[in-house]
């Protein structure tokens, strides 16, 4: 069957990994402006925060002098030079970039009762550009940007309050951008509550007894905000589309020995289904309930919480899929034998995106995305100031492959949005020669370099992606 002529082929970023422009037009300090990768001689990032810690960071980055450097300060000045990426944007075909909106930017500290014009002001414009350029956005709410007031005054996500002012952000941001903007993603990869926590969350570690038991609390509090986002949706647009977000950790068992198998059936229910099964079908499913039980695990909710989850499930599904996972019996992290990995150990797996898009089609029967799929490479252009890529291209082409497997089974696939059009700052790591783009930016993990956009190999390649319809591989 192929691809539907409508659909949406594109790429991916996150506002804290490529505006840059941290303390401009009235835009406060959140969670990625205090994770550094580097002080002036050392790589030193961090995912999980202590008390101490985080002051330390909050009084480092607001000193007139830093004795850190902190790479997402600047990335690479998508806020000022966001015409330049989209007229590439434009130049490839693109029909969509997914793309968030940066919390602090319209809430400065997450807390006040009226939002920063300035920072509503720059998203008419950047929208405006990309629809007058044929390029619909797909808008990713909140990409850990989470304000730093909401993590010091509300506990981040375990605090029941943080409700209350995410939904009044994600509201301001719906009415304000109704008529521009139809797709929604409510929270980035919401299932990943562990490997990015601080990120994520917003939560400091040792302010609690058990973390990981507050970090469920912390989700269904997660739970309940994309319910009343849902909600006040449909009120302000009934035809705007609210989907959630999965970073695929899909788990195959090492053996067919059959305890095994049990043990990557619970890790794939805990890591990606009880998220998509909560938000997609509206309640709490028994295994997670078990799960709990065994764990000492209490979730408290409020009056009507289960009603509201169940009257307001997400209307798609988007995934992030980069590289399949393996356990052994004891349910510990093991080598596929039968995959390779990339420069910085993920392992690629292109018959993994099929695999786990699959499962979640026949489990759900919503429309679905791939909001995030590619390789990370360290790269430098050669003497003649190119980049040969053919190792991106093989990757790229091999999980689109996969993909038209599911076309041709009719899933319904709406989107492939590639991680990503041009060079960013890595999210956890910080790093900017873990290059993902289509684009070469001339920065390195310093922030010394001109700054000057190369396309590489698997530019040109996807461009013709696009023009064929993923016809053309």
């Amino acid at each position: 069957m192929g691809f539907p002529k409508n659909f949406l082929w594109g790429g991916a970023t996150a506002a804290v990994q490529c505006e840059g422009a941290y303390d401009e037009a009235g835009k406060g300090l959140n969670v990625a402006d205090i994770q550094i990768c580097y002080t002036r001689e050392t790589k030193q990032g961090n995912t999980n925060y202590t008390r101490a810690l985080l002051k330390e960071r909050i009084e480092d980055v607001t000193q007139a002098e830093t004795k850190n450097y902190y790479p997402k300060h600047e990335a690479v000045d998508f806020y000022h030079r966001y015409k330049e990426y989209i007229q590439w944007m434009k130049e490839a075909g693109f029909k969509a970039f997914r793309m968030s909106i940066n919390w602090s930017r319209i809430f400065p500290t997450g807390l006040e009762s009226e939002p920063n014009e300035a920072g509503l002001q720059f998203y008419d414009e950047l929208f405006d550009e990309l629809l007058s350029n044929g390029i619909e956005p797909i808008v990713t709410l909140t990409h850990y940007d989470m304000p730093l007031g909401i993590v010091t005054q509300c506990q981040g996500w375990y605090g029941r309050a943080t409700i209350d002012h995410y939904v009044r952000f994600a509201t301001v941001c719906l009415k304000r951008y109704a008529s521009k903007v139809n797709y929604w993603i409510v929270i980035n990869q919401i299932n990943l509550i562990f490997g990015e926590s601080f990120s994520s969350l917003g939560m400091v570690m040792d302010e609690y007894e058990d973390f990981t038991a507050a970090k469920y609390q912390a989700v269904h509090n997660e739970f309940i905000a994309s319910a009343l986002i849902k909600q006040a949706a449909k009120q302000i647009k009934p035809t705007l589309q609210i989907g959630m977000m999965l970073a695929d950790q899909m788990t195959y068992a090492k053996t067919c020995d059959p305890q095994n198998v049990a043990v990557a059936i619970e890790k794939n229910r805990m890591k990606d289904y009880f998220f998509a099964d909560v938000e997609l079908r509206g309640a709490y499913p028994g295994y997670a309930k078990d799960y709990f039980k065994r764990n000492n695990i209490q979730i408290v909710m409020a009056e009507g919480d289960e009603e509201l989850l169940k009257q307001n499930t997400m209307d798609f599904l988007a995934v992030a899929y980069y590289y399949s996972h393996c356990v052994d019996e004891n349910g510990a992290r093991c080598e596929n034998p039968y995959t390779k990995a990339s420069q910085w150990g993920w392992t690629i797996d292109p018959i993994g995106i099929y695999n786990a898009m699959s499962q979640y089609w026949d489990r759900y029967q919503v429309p679905m995305m791939i909001a995030e799929n590619g390789i990370g490479v360290e790269e430098v252009p050669d003497a003649q100031g190119k980049i040969h890529d053919d190792y991106r291209i093989d990757y790229q082409r091999r999980h689109i492959e996969q993909l038209k497997r599911l076309m041709d089974e009719e899933v319904n696939l709406f989107a492939y949005t590639m991680w990503s059009p041009f060079d960013i700052v890595s999210g956890n790591s910080c790093e900017m020669e873990k290059r993902y783009g289509l684009l070469y930016v001339d920065k390195d993990n310093q922030g010394q370099g001109s700054g000057k956009i190369l396309p590489k190999d698997s530019y040109y390649w996807y461009r013709d992606v696009i023009a064929s319809n993923g016809e053309k591989l």
